[in-house]
């Protein structure tokens, strides 16, 4: 993930192997390509130096995670993934959210609406069941 050795205001802290850190590259990226404003990488699971940085920018461990975003010129942070709106309004030294994570991928909602309605169906089938026993003992 690390990119060329650039100086720049905007730091992103990642690690290697995180999903929210890499599910952020193309917003970062977007940025970069949209502003000309470059965003400085510093990996932290496997460089202490850099975790060392990202500590002394966490202050009083706020975040305490990765990603951490940091803007040196407003001193303003978000901590882990967030929406490419507000990563663009910190990016520019906009008022944005420090905790404001994406919504939810738009699959994950539609099988959790599924897995509702399935629940919903068969606690239904189940109350029919029952009735329809229940008329035709009466019955006989």
């Amino acid at each position: 993930m690390e990119k060329k050795l650039v100086k720049s205001h905007l730091l992103e802290f990642y690690g290697i192997e995180c999903d929210h850190c890499v599910d952020m590259e193309p917003l970062m990226d977007q940025i970069e390509k949209e502003s000309g404003l470059p965003i400085r990488r510093f990996e932290v699971w496997y460089n202490e130096e850099n975790i060392r940085l990202l500590q002394k920018l966490d202050k009083g461990g706020a975040c305490g995670g990765v990603p951490f975003f940091y803007n040196k010129k407003t001193r303003s942070w978000i901590c882990g993934a967030t929406t490419y709106p507000n990563l663009k309004a910190w990016a520019y030294g906009k008022p944005h959210e420090r905790f404001l994570p994406p919504p939810k991928d738009e699959t994950e909602y539609i099988q959790g609406i599924r897995g509702w309605l399935e629940r919903l169906r068969d606690e239904g089938v189940k109350r029919m069941q029952k009735r329809t026993e229940s008329n035709s003992s009466e019955k006989q």
